[in-house]
């Protein structure tokens, strides 16, 4: 062997070592580790598991508190009226990874068990965000971009319990702005009516003198 091109051959290797575990740190988490917080949470729904949901989202998400208490109430429905959802989660696909954050695309379908029969009753199609907590992967948000109605529940089927994305509220025209104060009957004033706003407004100025 030529010892005058092992250096160089030994650099180019290295390189080539360095290069390949730079390009893996830059890399995001496992897809089976993704998918199997994503089914635990599908399966935890079912079982009525609230500590089971919330070990699937992350602690961080800005929903979690809210989504913990709807998750409670909505189990204790279910438990109160004995009612048994199947909860199935599909079709899931990575469609962005790094190492802070992930996006897993989803299918999830309900369907009310009623002995040995079950009716289905909605299929959701989503897009999960997942985030590292402390190497756990957890749901950060859930952004809901489908869902069809396929039967008629005896209660509100469970849709993907998770961190849900912040949304804008919903304005009805009968809720998007106050009723406007009842006028009262015209008197012989100069002074025109207040105008209707959404806030009290502000006492009229003064009117001036007439040029």
């Amino acid at each position: 062997m030529n010892l005058r091109r092992f250096p160089l051959l030994f650099l180019t290797t290295f390189a080539f070592i360095v290069g390949g575990c730079e390009k893996a740190s830059q890399t995001g988490p496992d897809e089976k580790v993704l998918f199997k917080t994503i089914e635990e949470n599908a399966s935890s729904v079912e079982k009525r598991d609230v500590d089971g949901v919330m070990a699937t989202i992350h602690p961080k998400s800005p929903t979690f508190a809210t989504t913990r208490t709807t998750v409670s109430e909505s189990f204790q429905m279910m438990k109160a009226q004995n009612l048994i959802f199947r909860v199935t989660s599909s079709d899931l696909k990575v469609i962005s990874s790094s190492p802070e954050e992930a996006k897993v695309s989803f299918v999830q379908k309900t369907g009310q068990v009623d002995g040995d029969h079950t009716t289905p009753l909605n299929v959701v199609e989503g897009i999960h965000t997942l985030r590292s907590d402390d190497g756990n992967w957890k749901i950060f948000n859930t952004q809901n971009t489908k869902v069809t109605r396929l039967g008629s529940p005896t209660a509100s089927a469970p849709e993907p319990a998770a961190a849900q994305a912040p949304a804008a509220p919903a304005t009805p025209e009968s809720a998007a702005k106050p009723a406007a104060p009842e006028e009262k009957p015209a008197e012989k004033s100069t002074e025109k009516p207040a105008p209707t706003e959404t806030t009290p407004p502000p006492p009229p100025p003064a009117e001036k003198p007439a040029q």
